[in-house]
């Protein structure tokens, strides 16, 4: 009996914080506060997401079906509460603030899914 073998999706998670922190020292050429506002965009999408994989992949096989759909479901509505918390926070904490760099590094980072497949190998 061969078992599948689990997605590298935490390479993904590494993937994004790594991008955070890129963004956010090209974010420095321009100024201090774009960088911190950078910062802070990429790892309000990162770190929600780092929880979702960390939550849905906890649970595999087919013995565990109903375990791994809940884990599904809880970590994606997790994801979406920790992402408004971090926007919520952000925007009544943190000033002076450049919404710019903060909204565009938040889109990038999101946006790297889509060289997930390359990065996970899947």
């Amino acid at each position: 009996m061969t078992s599948i073998a689990r997605p590298p999706v935490y390479r993904i998670a590494i993937m994004q914080f790594g991008l955070s922190f890129i963004i956010a020292l090209l974010a420095l050429i321009y100024n201090l506060e774009a960088s911190y506002s950078a910062l802070l965009g990429g790892l309000t999408c990162a770190i929600p997401n780092g929880y979702f994989i960390w939550r849905a992949f906890k649970y595999s096989g087919a013995r565990s079906v109903d375990q791994v759909v809940q884990s599904f479901y809880q970590g994606e509505s997790w994801k979406f509460i920790l992402t408004a918390i971090s926007f919520a926070v952000i925007f009544s904490r943190v000033e002076p603030l450049n919404p710019w760099t903060l909204f565009g590094a938040f889109i990038i980072v999101q946006f790297s899914h889509v060289m997930a497949a390359k990065i996970a190998k899947l």
